[in-house]
């Protein structure tokens, strides 16, 4: 069980510049927002699941978020005390295993390499709180059946961004990579009001990869409770002297 905890904390991360972006539908008159929160602490409680091969994990997490410079979460498994903490700040991701004592350190490109998808702190925060990784840039947008939708590129990373025309949400975005051919599909559902700003109440994602050797991930979030704080936050995370580094 206590390596599960270690698999679900670095499958919340993959889960992984809060600005508000306007578009418009090249020929005619249908405007295309894409609204993004604007806040500078939040809370959140959740509920998650993690299922990777023969490792399956449901836990409740507890966020804590400062825009663009810190994410912290706390996981507590079925057996109602905190098994693991995680600190994501700008350069690296700390992993606290409280049922082993030890403790996981990784910059983002060992990160990257370890998962083979370039991480980087604005895309894990992007996706955590459904916003876009990559912004609009005039790109061609395609109409479906009740969104917009454009493609973007940046270095060997594809992404297919889905936009609903009623949320003006990210509702799903598809990431592939053109060495590995892996993909990441992220959906975003039951969108929720939360002082004037919007978020997605729901998270579901699944990492796909070519080699027959590793089976898929998924990985599904339900929030039950999200608070946009008004004043600072703390982010305790402290490696005790006895825990040792894996």
């Amino acid at each position: 069980m206590n390596k599960l905890i270690i698999f679900s904390l670095l499958g919340i991360l993959l889960l992984a510049s809060c600005k508000r972006n306007r578009a418009f539908l090249s020929g005619t008159k249908e405007k295309l927002e894409i609204i993004d929160p604007e806040f500078e602490y939040l809370t959140s409680k959740a509920k998650f699941k993690f299922d990777h091969e023969d490792k399956k994990v449901s836990a409740t997490a507890n966020f804590r978020i400062r825009k663009d410079s810190i994410i912290w979460v706390s996981i507590t498994p079925g057996l109602g005390l905190e098994a693991a903490r995680v600190l994501v700040d700008r350069n690296r991701v700390l992993v606290l295993n409280k049922l082993d004592k030890e403790y996981y350190e990784y910059n983002f490109q060992e990160l990257s390499e370890k998962y083979g998808f370039d991480f980087s702190f604005d895309m894990i925060q992007s996706v955590i709180l459904g916003n876009l990784s990559e912004p609009y840039r005039d790109q061609s947008l395609q109409k479906g059946d009740g969104y917009l939708s454009y493609q973007t590129k940046k270095g060997q990373y594809n992404f297919s961004n889905f936009i609903g025309a009623k949320s003006h949400k990210l509702e799903k975005v598809e990431v592939s990579d053109d060495s590995t051919k892996n993909t990441i599909s992220v959906n975003y559902r039951d969108f929720v009001m939360v002082d004037q700003e919007v978020f997605p109440n729901e998270i579901s994602a699944v990492i796909d990869y070519e080699s027959e050797l590793r089976p898929n991930t998924e990985i599904d979030i339900t929030y039950n409770k999200l608070v946009i704080e008004q004043i600072p936050l703390s982010f305790p995370f402290k490696v005790p002297s006895r825990y040792g580094r894996k």
